[in-house]
């Protein structure tokens, strides 16, 4: 690998237009965020000031991990995951907010270690699989990890997890035979969660009641409220289609509101740019020399893609509800930090393959 000289932006650094796309979809979750607000008042609690701190925050930690080499974030990949498996053991002694136990009050914001656990999986798997170790201690610990995640209780996160997993088992040497025994395994560990009383009950009514004939209204709401956007949305509409009510709207729900006010085009418009962001992480899969790199981009379109689609379904009633936030779309600090230390992965990975334009 031919030695750069690290810059913020430029063609000997920053990849443009990853850093590019990373503001882009904030942006979006401003405006997204400013229209949610009666007002904007300049302190923590008007959640377009908060979302706007997160953001310069992340653009910090970003450049930050532009600085990282790939080979020194390698060496300390198991550090990470002990830190983040003694957090969300940590977590489960904390006291519950709203009947869970995500998030750690850290007094103007909540810190919630299972949105760097996502992230942090990815580097653990790919780490493992290039040392060339035994595959069996790795399902202990990544069982481990998602046990704690449980008993959150938090089940979306854990699908999301647990189908990275897959898809970055999928990619590695490892042969047909035993991936089929691992997704045998990992069935009967579920059904053994089950009959143990390890997984939530309020978590499996979501998906008993999705089956059932009810139709759930949260739902219902939020397609109410997409169909409402119609082709260009209500936000350049002198007379406005009147507002349908959504809960959770400025997290779990914002690409109700988001699709209410940009429209159809809009919608057009984020999934075109994720597919730019997605298309541009393919690029490394091609010319990388790298198996951690590539290792850890298809753990990332996985992370991210699965993430996006299983949020847009569970809006719309396809899925049963998981609340899992859209990426750098919804409000929270602990899911923009983390995506930015995402595109702050990728961006140096980028940057030692020399692929910068």
């Amino acid at each position: 690998m031919r030695e750069r000289k690290i810059t913020l932006l430029g063609p000997e650094g920053t990849n443009v237009s990853i850093f590019f796309l990373f503001l882009i979809f904030n942006v979006i979750s401003w405006f997204t965020l400013f229209v949610l607000t009666e007002g904007i008042e300049l302190n923590f609690n008007n959640i377009l000031i908060r979302q706007i701190v997160f953001t310069l925050l992340s653009v910090g930690v970003f450049f930050l991990l532009t600085y990282i080499s790939i080979e020194n974030l390698m060496k300390f990949t198991d550090s990470f995951f002990i830190v983040i498996v003694i957090l969300l053991a940590a977590l489960l002694r904390t006291t519950p907010k709203a009947g869970v136990r995500r998030w750690f009050d850290l007094g103007p914001i909540d810190f919630q270690p299972s949105e760097f656990a996502k992230v942090i999986v990815v580097l653990f798997i790919a780490n493992f699989f290039i040392q060339k170790r035994s595959k069996y201690p790795l399902f202990l610990y990544l069982g481990l990890i998602l046990m704690l995640i449980l008993q959150q209780p938090d089940l979306g996160t854990s699908i999301i997890i647990g189908f990275v997993i897959f898809s970055m088992i999928f990619v590695s040497e490892i042969k047909i035979r035993n991936f089929v025994l691992i997704v045998l395994l990992v069935f009967l560990t579920f059904f053994l969660f089950l009959e143990a009383g390890l997984i939530n009950e309020n978590q499996l009514d979501r998906i008993t009641s999705f089956f059932s004939t009810d139709e759930d209204f949260q739902q219902s709401q939020s397609r109410l409220l997409i169909s409402s956007g119609s082709l260009f949305g209500q936000y350049f509409q002198l007379e406005k289609v009147s507002k349908i009510f959504v809960p959770v709207e400025t997290t779990d729900f914002i690409f109700a509101a988001y699709a209410y006010n940009f429209g159809f085009i809009g919608v057009l418009l984020i999934l075109f740019l994720w597919f730019v962001f997605f298309f541009r992480l393919t690029q490394i899969l091609r010319i990388s020399n790298s198996d951690f790199d590539k290792f850890v981009i298809t753990g990332f379109i996985t992370l991210l893609a699965f993430q996006i689609i299983v949020n847009i379904s569970t809006i719309t009633g396809l899925l049963p509800l998981t609340g899992l936030p859209f990426p750098l779309l919804s409000l929270g600090g602990s899911s923009m930090v983390s995506t930015a230390v995402i595109f702050g992965i990728t961006n140096r990975i980028f940057i030692e393959n020399n692929l910068v334009i």
